[in-house]
């Protein structure tokens, strides 16, 4: 995962696609179940001026969902109301064990990513 290795990549040596999966599996693990709303919403507050695109964010379900890391069950929004159905997302045993393995994985990538930040302010910014 070193910039090394994907000298196109710097800024977290990750496509938008693989933060937007790798923090809805974060996400599930603290808050299940969640609606599309609920992510861009988390998504907001974590970045400030950042959230996936739409049908980053729709692809990713989808394909999570596909892969058997989600289970999806469709329901209406708010039952005092039952005007709009949405999927409700919930993370399953195989998506714990592949978020385990990326926490792992993205450790190290965060952490170099990191070091490079702090390094740049202090040379810059002094």
């Amino acid at each position: 995962m070193s910039h090394k290795n994907n000298p196109k990549r710097f800024a977290l040596n990750m496509s938008a696609a693989q933060f937007t999966k790798f923090y809805i599996m974060h996400l599930l693990q603290i808050h299940q179940p969640m609606i599309s709303e609920h992510f861009k919403t988390e998504f907001k507050q974590l970045t400030k001026n950042w959230i996936p695109a739409p049908s980053t964010l729709l692809d990713t379900l989808h394909d999570m969902t596909e892969e058997g890391l989600l289970y999806r069950r469709e329901d209406y929004k708010s039952h005092d109301k039952k005007r709009q159905k949405v999927y409700w997302y919930y993370l399953t045993d195989k998506g714990k064990e592949e978020f385990d393995v990326l926490k792992k994985r993205y450790k190290i990538l965060f952490e170099e990513q990191l070091q490079i930040l702090q390094q740049i302010m202090k040379d810059v910014y002094k």
